[in-house]
């Protein structure tokens, strides 16, 4: 009986539930289920998964303990969004510093969390966090990945949008408001110069994750080497008793024909000493008459 396996999407999320430790050993042993069920697809879908960096998994541990803090904080972005379009300073300034606010609080129940469960986080971490909220407001594709609690590593965001606002004009009553003073404007600044270590950061989360996944590979080449080899030796055993049975079998039919012979043999002997017996009753017969007459 073929065993019941779980959707692909199940498995999915359990796997980037996980820390990155656990993750490869856990992968793997999806693939081997999969395949044994004989469902190559979803063991190939299964095996491309990535190993998530330490940052990927808070924040994926983040979207699945705290959805609703999430939920509010992307609303947040949707309102900034249309406030950057109506060119509404005021209300950009406002929700800026709803957005700061919020995105601290999150990065903080995140480090809090992992914390909890064991992972050492620190400030280049948090930083990362912060920089992958920021980044999921402003790219939907992001924001979906981060949503599902399937993101793979630190996300950054070098473009303009709800995340890194455009400075928009600044209304009547701000005249007197130099560029200095400007949160907004301070922000997006402060943003641009944290892009390359950003980056950085990212290439190295990148880096992990592919050397993790080679090694990965290396053992699954391993796995499939040494399967090879025993298939290889079940193969030699199994032509070794073809052999010996084809042997046998050869054995048993010059046994079979020499019976036959041996009873096509026996059969005519048995219908010469049946004529024979015949002869005899014969002659005993004509002899008992032969001694009758003398009588």
């Amino acid at each position: 009986m073929s065993e019941n396996l779980p959707r692909v999407e199940t498995v999915v999320d359990d796997l980037y539930s996980l820390p990155p430790a656990d993750f490869v050993s856990h992968r793997a042993a999806y693939v081997t289920r999969f395949k044994k069920a004989g469902d190559k697809a979803a063991a190939t879908r299964i095996g491309a998964l990535r190993k998530p960096t330490v940052v990927a998994w808070l924040v994926n541990t983040l979207a699945r303990r705290d959805e609703s803090a999430l939920a509010e904080l992307f609303d947040l972005g949707e309102q900034l969004e249309r406030a950057q379009q109506r060119g509404d300073g005021p209300r950009l300034r406002e929700l800026s510093t709803a957005r700061s606010t919020s995105i601290r609080a999150l990065t903080d129940r995140a480090v809090s969390l992992g914390r909890d469960l064991g992972a050492t986080v620190g400030d280049n971490a948090a930083r990362e966090i912060s920089n992958t909220l920021n980044a999921a407001m402003a790219d939907a594709e992001i924001r979906d990945r981060v949503r599902a609690g399937r993101t793979v590593v630190a996300e950054t965001y070098s473009g303009f949008g709800p995340a890194l606002l455009s400075i928009v004009p600044d209304s009547p009553d701000d005249d007197d408001a130099t560029a200095d003073d400007d949160p907004v404007s301070a922000e997006v600044e402060d943003n641009r110069e944290k892009t390359d270590e950003a980056e950085r950061n990212r290439l190295l989360a990148e880096l992990e994750s592919a050397e993790s996944d080679l090694d990965t590979a290396r053992t699954e080449v391993d796995e499939a080497q040494a399967d090879t080899e025993r298939k290889a030796s079940e193969l030699r055993s199994a032509a070794e008793e073809v052999e010996r049975i084809e042997t046998e079998l050869k054995a048993a039919g010059a046994r079979a024909q020499a019976a036959r012979e041996a009873h096509e043999a026996g059969v005519v002997k048995a219908e010469s000493t049946a004529a024979a017996l015949e002869a005899a009753r014969a002659r005993v017969v004509e002899a008992r008459s032969a001694l009758d007459s003398l009588t």
